[in-house]
């Protein structure tokens, strides 16, 4: 496996804007590629100004303006493919969760980027041995699953087929440590919700919600119960958007 100098992230939404620039202040070159100027355009505002962007990091004093400077000086941003994958050590796919576009997108690497270098795809549940399939050599492709904000949250769940060569799980899994997140390396076995954090989350989720229904305790009981007694930062339902949702 290469040392890790350059990295290319195709996709320069939510997710891969937040990857991308974890990279960035983590000292590595980044190379993020989207299909549109436009979408470019706001794939950088994201990372400059957005709400967990450099300005933000800088003003909260994790980040010099010297090292956000430095930042935006090792990003570049390309709606050439064969562009962002050149001289990539490895290349990270975060477009939206649709698994027929995972495939073509992984298709479109596999023909420009480097063959010996890995692929590592986003994905938050679907299997990573479907995608790695659209490749002529699956041994090179593993699972990445940030957690949103990517910039903010440090766990990353590194997800292994039955293809996947060690030595390319070992590399983001050192890329990920040396950034300052935290890699659990998983078999790929998705389940309804995902992987490890998402299905064990969700569990909680429907029984939270179950109590509620049954009368047993309100909502906010529920949170008290779960921040309380098990030093949750936030209950089932404090999380953003998951109490309307249930109602």
């Amino acid at each position: 496996m290469p040392d890790v100098d350059n990295i290319a992230v195709i996709g320069g939404g939510i997710m891969g804007t937040g990857i991308g620039q974890a990279f960035l202040q983590g000292g590595y070159e980044v190379t993020i590629r989207d299909i549109e100027d436009d979408l470019l355009d706001e794939a950088r505002e994201r990372i400059v100004s957005g709400n967990y962007g450099l300005e933000r990091a800088v003003e909260g004093g994790h980040l010099t303006e010297t090292e956000r400077d430095d930042c935006l000086d090792r990003l570049s941003l390309t709606t050439d493919l064969e562009e962002a994958v050149a001289g990539a050590d490895f290349v990270l796919e975060a477009v939206p969760e649709d698994l027929s576009l995972k495939g073509k997108v992984f298709r479109q690497i596999d023909e420009a980027a480097d063959p010996d270098i890995p692929l590592y795809t986003n994905t938050s549940g679907f299997s990573v041995t479907a995608i790695s399939n659209a490749v002529d050599d699956p041994s090179r492709v593993a699972g990445a699953h940030f957690f949103s904000p990517a910039q903010i949250m440090t766990l990353v769940e590194i997800v292994e087929t039955d293809a996947t060569d060690d030595a390319v799980s070992s590399l983001i899994e050192d890329v990920a440590e040396d950034i300052g997140k935290t890699p659990i390396v998983i078999d790929d076995a998705p389940g309804e919700y995902g992987f490890v954090a998402n299905r064990v989350h969700a569990a909680m989720r429907e029984e939270a919600q179950k109590i509620v229904r049954e009368g047993i305790a309100t909502k906010e009981q529920v949170d008290t119960a779960m921040e309380e007694g098990y030093n949750l930062p936030v209950g089932p339902f404090s999380l953003t958007g998951i109490g309307e949702e249930w109602d």
